[in-house]
């Protein structure tokens, strides 16, 4: 039975360090850099392309290019919170948590210190804090400040301050659990298997939120040609409806007029928010679903882990 157990502790464990497999499913291929620009390349999208085994460097230097975006070592115009903030506009317009973002501003600081400290520490040392010791301060510091993120008021514009602080928390438990994980599996698999299973769930919540946020924020208004110029129609008075769809998100008003009677207008509304919707879908894939996939996957792993990591635990 021993060796039986072996076998399957190998077979997991040889799994779950090869970063879940490639992912080639959509046409990708292994990136060369690492390039987290905020203009299309965010910090989640970036871990979510490493989870996925799309870049060939290590999870070093995937935390590495992460603390330059939260701290860069040299003055820079460019800002990267403030392009992500640009970026959520196009699905959330002037509708956007100041205070929220404005707070993770002053905490982006603290967690490029943490990353790096957790970056530099020692696998095992006796008179420096180890990975161990650090990662438990930095996941303990990143699960009291993700209120941040979870926000109440106005939580659809921290989308995507959200994937990238929730990319971080699991990159670094995956790699703790892994570092940790040789001859015993770590207990650091039940840790990334319960944030996972928080991450996962709370996205799905804000996916759908900002859906119906968005179709709650248009209205339609329809109005009939007056009365007046009805009972004047013998007469070869022309009359019309108007259909006006209102979306002040994107500012947009938007009106089709057509003869009085004439069916011409009446999927006004309907075919706008259809559209809306199909491209708040694929901006919410983008920058939300993309990662969101690779936590599923690695979801997969991280629960046979962490039962693994259970039933050998002996307090």
């Amino acid at each position: 039975m021993k060796i039986l157990s072996c076998c399957v502790f190998l077979l997991v464990l040889s799994g779950a360090l090869g970063n879940a497999g490639r992912d080639l499913s959509s046409g990708g291929s292994i990136d060369d850099s690492i390039n987290i620009d905020g203009k299309g390349v965010t910090i989640g999208i970036t871990v979510a392309k490493f989870l996925a085994g799309l870049l060939p460097e290590s999870c070093s230097k995937v935390i590495i290019a992460i603390i330059d975006v939260l701290a860069p070592v040299v003055d820079t115009e460019v800002d990267y919170f403030e392009l992500i903030k640009e970026d959520v506009k196009q699905v959330v317009g002037d509708y956007i948590n100041d205070h929220n973002m404005q707070q993770l501003e002053i905490y982006k600081s603290d967690l490029a210190v943490l990353l790096n400290r957790y970056n530099e520490a020692p696998t095992e040392s006796s008179t420096y804090p180890d990975k161990n010791t650090v990662a438990n301060s930095l996941s303990t510091s990143m699960m009291a400040n993700r209120y941040l993120v979870e926000a109440v008021e106005r939580p659809q514009s921290m989308i995507l301050h959200y994937t990238d602080i929730a990319s971080i928390h699991i990159l670094v438990l995956k790699d703790v659990a892994e570092t940790y994980s040789n001859e015993v599996l770590s207990r650091w698999w039940v840790d990334l298997d319960e944030q996972l299973a928080h991450y996962i769930d709370y996205a799905h919540k804000l996916q759908n939120r900002i859906v119906d946020w968005r179709n709650d924020m248009v209205t339609c208004v329809f109005k009939p040609a007056s009365s007046v110029c009805v009972d004047w129609e013998w007469a070869g008075t022309t009359c019309y409806d108007t259909w006006t769809v209102d979306d002040p998100v994107v500012h947009v008003r938007d009106t089709c007029m057509t003869l009085h009677n004439d069916d011409r207008c009446n999927d006004h509304c309907q075919a706008y928010q259809m559209h809306m919707n199909r491209e708040v879908a694929q901006w919410i894939w983008e920058y939300l679903g993309k990662a969101m996939k690779q936590w599923k996957k690695l979801k997969i792993t991280s629960s046979a882990m962490a039962n693994f990591a259970s039933r050998s635990y002996k307090p």
